[in-house]
């Protein structure tokens, strides 16, 4: 199988507004429950955060799993990451591509159609969109898509597409079934009483679901 979408299929992004768990504990709970892909996403990140995310690359680096940074380009430069996710508003997906090389993961996030057409995916290897079902994680997430709006993007999209937005371990096949790449998540584990069980019961969905397909 295609390692990116390997990587794909089990994404975590990290909250940095969690009560309870801090960011390199939700990283790791996901890990060992299996998550193949992390995401550090801190829209208040300035420079005290660094040695928080050199340990969540040095433990993703350990368990063999890739990390990418939300929006700082320069950041992920400076950590050696894997990659970047970056949303409409934030810095071209060219330019990472530039600073970080051809080996790199780009990312970005696509909503709906219209932004689709207007969106440059030649520098992105893959992109995300939702929300699926309703979240209460990100207070800027726009209008539900269902799963039917979804897969309508799906159809048109060049490059595989991710689905976040309310994923749960009962809900991620769905998302599967109508085209997605991937199922990335937030408070599903971030917000867990116990990430840990959470994160391994998404897993082996996602697991299951890909034994299917390579079967099939």
């Amino acid at each position: 199988m295609n390692p990116l979408i390997e990587a794909l299929r089990f994404y975590f992004i990290t909250d940095d507004n969690a009560p309870e768990w801090g960011p390199l504990d939700q990283v790791r709970s996901a890990i060992e429950g299996g998550a193949t892909l992390i995401q550090y996403r801190n829209k208040s990140y300035d420079d005290s955060f660094l040695g928080e995310v050199i340990q969540i690359r040095d433990f993703c680096r350990q368990k063999g799993v890739g990390l990418v940074i939300n929006d700082h380009i320069d950041l992920a430069v400076q950590v050696e990451a894997d990659g970047v996710h970056l949303g409409q508003s934030d810095a071209s997906p060219a330019l990472a591509r530039q600073q970080l090389g051809p080996a790199a993961i780009v990312g970005t996030s696509v909503s709906d159609l219209g932004e689709l057409a207007a969106t440059d995916l030649a520098p992105c290897d893959y992109m995300g969109t939702g929300p699926v079902f309703a979240t209460g994680t990100k207070t800027d997430a726009k209008a539900v898509k269902g799963l039917t709006g979804f897969q309508e993007i799906v159809k048109k999209a060049p490059v595989p597409v991710v689905a976040i937005g309310g994923i749960t371990a009962e809900n991620a096949r769905a998302c599967f079934e109508h085209g997605a790449a991937g199922v990335a998540v937030i408070s599903y584990i971030s917000r867990a009483k116990n990430p840990l069980e959470n994160a391994r019961k998404l897993g082996d969905v996602c697991r299951d679901w890909f034994r299917s397909k390579s079967r099939s």
